[in-house]
């Protein structure tokens, strides 16, 4: 009798969980993939509605057009891991499962900074992205300020790829000598482990003239005087204000044992959580891998997540393979503008120490990144 494999969460680990374990235990066993939404989307694509250049629509990928074969995918909402019982209950059902895959992804919580709903715009989801759009269309002069209100947050290149982009668009539109550009960052520089992207921001952003305001902690924004209050400074003012969320592990998460810490804890090697056959991947996990410093919330270390636990469950059913080492090996793109891409290379835990160096900028990068889009959408869907 086949094994029942349970994947919660169908991003970048979860198709990739989805996809390695079709491709190695074919239609013997039962393989269940859960998501509450219809469709994935690149996370990178959200910039391309962001600024109008595609619609909504068109960066979509529908998960009923899912290519992995066996595996039956399921839209609904999760409502509760009962890791005795085995069982996960959703809105509309409950499953049981001999091995759990934990892939939920991060949630996204503007409430959390006061007076950000009202008085901000996000692009980290893909209604922020759309929202924002004609804001920015029809934004023509005054103070812009963009903000990271604090770490972990997915994808940490987003928020300069976003400061580029800015500059771009405004360019474009014949506007940009009209518009202050300032990124408020809380700590003290931009990207903590990757010093070579650091001065290559920070030398991008002074010939640009985008002000990067470090230790510039955001505790609220009052909508009504158009001002962001900054911790242990003097309020700034604001025409437009973009943020970038507080991110949260999601409720049925923070609701179960496993959120005991707020994000799950795993084994670095094998993703196992404290519970046999339970593990878990990508964005909802937090992996320490130096002093103050965890594996990026990111899709390429989803990924290669997921290559290693259905290394672990493929051995574990059919007794055949090695298991794959989590080393947390990827890659993330950095947009500068201009047709310009860099690409930030990191291995966390295959050497003794992490290793993160910058390729690029350049303009032969962008084919990588458009191949890199690619190459994902093709492999999970039809």
């Amino acid at each position: 009798m086949g094994k029942k494999i349970l994947i919660l969460g169908a991003g970048f680990g979860g198709l990739e969980a989805a996809s390695g374990l079709s491709e190695n235990l074919g239609n013997s066993h039962d393989i269940t993939l859960i998501d509450k939404s219809d469709h994935f989307i690149i996370g990178f694509s959200k910039f391309e509605v962001m600024f109008g250049r595609r619609t909504a629509a068109q960066v979509k990928s529908y998960y009923a057009d899912l290519a992995a074969e066996g595996v039956n995918f399921v839209q609904d909402t999760i409502e509760q891991i009962d890791l005795g019982r085995k069982i996960v209950t959703t809105h509309k059902a409950s499953f049981s499962y001999d091995f759990l895959i934990l892939g939920l992804g991060a949630e996204l919580a503007p409430e959390l900074m006061p007076g950000f709903v009202d008085g901000g715009f996000e692009f980290y989801s893909l209604d922020g992205a759309e929202r924002l759009f004609p804001v920015l269309d029809r934004f023509t002069s005054g103070t812009l300020l963009l903000s990271i209100f604090g770490a972990p947050y997915k994808c940490p290149p987003a928020p300069f790829e976003a400061a580029f982009q800015l500059h771009d668009f405004f360019v474009g539109r014949g506007v940009r000598e009209n518009i202050d550009i300032k990124m408020l960052i809380p700590g003290p520089v931009p990207l903590p482990v990757a010093p070579d992207a650091e001065e290559e921001i920070r030398r991008r952003f002074d010939q640009q003239n985008i002000a990067l305001l470090r230790k510039h902690k955001v505790v609220a924004i009052d909508p009504a005087a158009r001002q962001a209050q900054i911790e242990g400074r003097d309020a700034l003012a604001y025409d437009l204000f973009i943020g970038v969320p507080h991110h949260r592990p999601p409720e049925v998460i923070r609701n179960s044992v496993l959120g005991a810490k707020g994000w799950i804890q795993v084994d670095k090697e094998s993703l196992m959580t404290a519970y046999e056959g339970v593990y878990a991947v990508g964005d909802v996990t937090m992996i320490p891998v130096a002093e103050g410093v965890s594996v990026p919330k990111a899709g390429a270390f989803a990924e290669d997540a997921a290559r290693a636990v259905v290394s672990q469950i493929t051995r574990k059913i059919t007794g055949e393979g090695r298991p794959v080492k989590f080393n947390a090996v990827g890659a993330c793109f950095l947009e500068f503008g201009e047709g310009q891409v860099a690409q930030i290379n990191a291995n966390f835990l295959g050497q003794s120490e992490p290793h993160v160096f910058l390729e690029g900028p350049s303009a032969a990068l962008r084919e990588g990144k458009d191949h890199f889009a690619d190459d994902r959408i093709q492999r999970w869907f039809r």
